[in-house]
């Protein structure tokens, strides 16, 4: 059907029956609302997205107003946060302030009361009974927005799952009409869903920092390896104990991460947890050369599939190593005990023959060697017994520097026929410390072999470039006198530096030491009230300080007549 006539054509378009004289009005009328509504829309639209979930309650409030002021009039808007049914948090934006003051005061205090004194009624209304409360002008329930008596406080309830989080309170001394409360409605529907979003990660925030400070609390290790054996979270101790950062921990395969391996452990502790269900144990000496106590605990998601394992590993070296010294010590003492006998035979019994033995004959160096040998012997177990602290000592005042001189009147010759060079600054005057000679001889002893040997390696692997040359110096304070021992020899590993006071740790080859010099030295040394101190840089040398207190700073440990050798080390 054609329609020729123009006004019911128009009125076909654009829905709006007028005579010519209103179309105009009627058209820019529509085009208003539609308009409007477009704006509310993308209005609701830019709430949804534009809500962040670590947004406070203020700068919600902040992105809402610019939007809300083009479609909507209002002096204020209030924003209330409601936890279990108490009021937790109030957010206010006041549009006309000088305004909104000037009306309240010239309505009067007692009408000001009484309309606020309902409005807070008609608040707590809309937590009890979840729905929009509209309040008039004398702060009495409006039944609608209908044309007269428009509401001028509008009371929306944030709603998530049928449950108030919040009141949205907006104020027009205008009033609102039917949609403008239609809109303020959907504007509550976004900003529940975003205040109850930041709710959410709030909460997880904040359970998140919980965890996190109270794994990092635990001073033993933790760490948790998903089922291929990856680690996904640790705590400040094994970041600590491995000396890494927690980026270069996280992703490694627990196998490398603790031992050092490229393939998985044969057994496996892990795999035993997921086979068994229940939790594991496993003592082990781990990298670094330390021994740690693990417990494995399983993880199961919600429906029961292995989801990975929890380690618990308390670094126990000390109460292990503790054993197996002490062990170690009674050992040592009843091996030393059963061989002085027949090594004394020996040795006294090769002496009386090499006295009756013509140095020319074939058999004087046999003799030789094995009185040699039986000394070497008993030197070997002289070590064993102080280590299994079964030396006793005799305490007198001690010339520290007499001391060093009969050492070297023991070994220099030793030295120089290895074509090193010795120096020896000794301290005038040096006070006397109360001390055993004997036993502050062999600590000079062994740090002096111990600088013969480090020339000698350097030597041989062809990193010298000058002269062997060991430093030996005395020096003395108000309270201390000390012996520094200095070598331009191989140096030590920064590795091995942490071990070398331990015992039977050596990184000579095989023959050329037990492992037992700088842990006896130590243990004299301790029973002196005293220390030994290192410094070294491989390649470059070592200097080993021997440190003794002065008899005043020693008079602590002078009750008794001796001490024994070893106090730890």
């Amino acid at each position: 059907m054609v329609i020729k006539n123009k006004k019911e054509l128009i009125e076909k378009l654009t829905g709006i029956h007028s005579s010519k004289k209103s179309y105009y009005v009627e058209l820019k009328k529509k085009i208003y609302e539609t308009t409007r509504r477009n704006i509310q829309l993308e209005i609701i639209n830019q709430l949804a997205k534009g809500i962040g979930i670590d947004m406070s309650f203020q700068e919600i409030i902040e992105s809402v107003i610019p939007k809300m002021q083009a479609v909507v009039s209002f002096d204020t808007l209030s924003l209330y946060v409601i936890d279990k049914g108490t009021l937790v948090n109030r957010t206010v934006f006041v549009q006309n302030h000088k305004e909104g003051a000037a009306a309240r005061a010239a309505e009067g205090e007692e009408a000001e009361a009484q309309r606020a004194g309902k409005a807070a009624e008609a608040f707590w209304q809309v937590l009890s009974e979840k729905r929009t409360i509209l309040v008039d002008q004398l702060g009495a329930e409006a039944a609608d927005a209908s044309d007269s008596g428009l509401p001028f406080m509008v009371l929306i309830p944030l709603l998530v799952k049928e449950k108030v989080i919040g009141v949205l309170e907006v104020i027009c001394k205008e009033g609102f009409d039917r949609s403008d409360i239609l809109f303020l409605e959907q504007v509550a529907d976004q900003l529940a869903v975003g205040l109850e979003n930041a709710r959410l990660y709030n909460e997880v925030l904040q359970h998140k920092r919980d965890w996190e400070i109270t794994f990092s609390a635990v001073t033993d290790l933790l760490v948790f390896i998903n089922c291929d054996y990856r680690i996904q979270r640790v705590n400040q101790a094994v970041m600590d104990f491995f000396t890494m950062p927690e980026e270069d921990i996280l992703g490694q395969k627990c196998y490398r991460l603790f031992y050092g391996r490229e393939t998985k452990c044969n057994p496996c502790l892990a795999d035993q947890v997921f086979r068994t269900q229940k939790t594991a144990y496993l003592q082990s000496r781990t990298r670094f050369n330390r021994v740690l106590d693990i417990f494995a605990y399983p993880a199961y998601t919600e429906d029961n599939k292995p989801y990975g394992v929890t380690y618990y590993a308390k670094d126990v070296t000390r109460f292990v190593d503790s054993i197996k010294f002490v062990s170690m010590g009674e050992m040592s003492a009843g091996v030393a005990h059963e061989l002085n006998s027949p090594l004394t035979a020996i040795v006294g019994n090769s002496q009386l023959l090499l006295r009756e033995t013509d140095p020319s004959s074939p058999h004087y160096q046999l003799i030789k060697d094995i009185k040699n040998c039986g000394m070497r012997c008993q030197r070997i177990i002289q070590n064993l017994l102080t280590f299994s602290r079964q030396e006793e000592y005799t305490f007198e005042e001690v010339d520290l520097n007499k001391v060093v001189e009969s050492a070297l009147g023991l070994l220099a010759y030793q030295i120089e026929k290895s074509n090193i060079e010795l120096v020896l600054k000794l301290a005038p005057k040096l006070p006397p410390l109360l001390g055993n000679a004997q036993g502050l001889e062999q600590i000079i002893i062994n740090l002096l072999l111990n600088a013969k040997d480090a020339i000698e390696s350097k030597a041989q692997l062809g990193g010298m470039e000058e002269k062997g040359r060991i430093v030996i110096e005395t020096r003395a304070s108000d309270k201390v006198v000390a012996v520094h021992v200095r070598d331009n020899g191989c140096g030590i590993d920064d590795e091995d530096l942490p071990h070398v006071f331990n015992p039977f740790f050596t990184t000579k080859r095989v023959g050329r030491g037990t492992g037992l010099g700088l842990s006896v030295s130590l243990g004299i040394a301790q029973s002196h009230g005293g220390v030994i101190d290192v410094e070294s840089v491989a390649g470059k040398g070592s200097t080993f300080s021997l440190i003794l207190p002065l008899e005043k700073a020693y008079q602590n440990n002078n009750h008794n007549n001796h001490n024994h050798g070893r106090e730890g080390g």
